[in-house]
């Protein structure tokens, strides 16, 4: 899967669980909040710019007359309650904004200041909810394509029949997602895979997407660690941040630092990077605009060329590559030229993170 210049997120949680908070802080917004459930009626959408402070040692070197910060589009929707599936609350009407996205972000709370709609906080009993009421609504989406697939088996498409098959696969771990947070089929060819990834992706199946959970707080940091214990065991701990987003928005990212405290911006862009298992690279010349790309890892520079511009990848011939540990070295673009620091690479060339690319083309 190819990214670009932005990855989209998708916000998730029950009412008042501070998702509009945390999408104001990461997109400096101003939606409207409100300590009453139900305040986000919509979605909300926004830009995050990523932590990458790569950025402003390469545009010092290159002299850049222009950045651009690889991004996050974060789509923030409405809270989600139990039996939302069936039309409880607002209805699950807001998956159809979080399918297209690539990556979820379950927000979950434990907010002594705001009363929870049920009564009292409890950490797992929302995420539990959330993942229900998403495995549901996927499911039903897969009962509609089954039911169209079995009329045309019934009239003997073999090829429906095997992606019948292919649905049971997926179904089982849609369920395994609702009770264990876990997505992963088995697969018993490279064929099948094909078939079940293509189903997986067209049916836009919200189980399936890679996602990490932020806990939104105020209390003190010292019970930061007791938060993240409460999903021990069914998430992995770099899935799991801590945050107290309305205090972050009260002050700018260097305080936050003063206070041994980790932006969370800084954190989504690790906790993306690991999960989305993306890497990002540069192209730019001296003087001109240096620009960001955001891939999955194994993506060759070719396939980046068509990324890019579909002119690139039509007409490519090379590619030349600067390690960014090697590149950072030099005070000019020229002065790193000289001393060897661009490779010439071919089209089946691996991008590594880091990497500074230069795609020679033919038009």
């Amino acid at each position: 899967m190819l990214y670009g210049e932005r990855i989209r997120v998708g916000l998730v949680g029950i009412p008042s669980s501070g998702k509009t908070t945390i999408f104001n802080l990461l997109c400096k917004a101003s939606a409207e909040v409100s300590e009453y459930p139900f305040t986000t009626k919509s979605k909300n959408q926004g830009i995050m710019q990523m932590y990458e402070p790569r950025v402003e040692v390469l545009s010092k070197i290159l002299k850049s007359n222009e950045v651009k910060y690889p991004a996050v589009e974060i789509v923030d929707v409405a809270g989600l309650i139990k039996g939302a599936h069936k039309g409880e609350g607002l209805g699950n009407e807001f998956l159809s904004y979080i399918r297209p996205l690539d990556i979820v972000c379950y927000v979950l709370r434990h907010i002594e200041s705001v009363p929870h709609i049920d009564g009292k906080d409890d950490i797992k009993r929302d995420f539990d909810i959330l993942r229900y009421e998403i495995s549901m609504s996927d499911l039903e989406i897969i009962s509609r394509r089954e039911e169209k697939l079995k009329k045309l088996s019934s009239v003997g498409q073999k090829e429906a029949r095997e992606t019948l098959k292919i649905l049971e696969k997926i179904k089982e771990q849609i369920e395994n997602f609702a009770q264990n947070a876990k997505f992963k089929v088995e697969w018993e060819s490279e064929d099948e895979r094909a078939k079940g990834e293509k189903e997986i992706s067209s049916l836009n199946l919200v189980s399936a997407k890679p996602f990490f959970v932020i806990i939104n707080t105020d209390i003190s940091t010292s019970r930061w660690d007791e938060l993240k214990n409460s999903l021990k065991g069914k998430i992995e701990d770099e899935k799991i941040i801590v945050c107290d987003a309305l205090s972050e928005m009260e002050i700018d990212e260097k305080e936050v630092r003063n206070y041994g405290i980790t932006p969370l911006r800084e954190l989504i862009t690790n906790t993306i990077k690991k999960i989305g298992n993306v890497v990002i690279f540069f192209t730019g010349f001296e003087g001109k605009e240096l620009r960001s790309w955001i891939v999955q890892k194994g993506t060759t520079v070719f396939e980046a060329a068509g990324m890019i511009h579909s002119d690139m990848q039509k007409g490519f011939i090379s590619a030349e590559v600067a390690k960014y540990e090697e590149y950072k070295k030099f005070t000019s673009d020229k002065e790193a030229y000289q001393n060897g620091v661009f490779i010439k690479v071919g089209k089946d060339y691996i991008i590594e993170d880091g990497d500074t690319i230069r795609i020679k083309f033919k038009v």
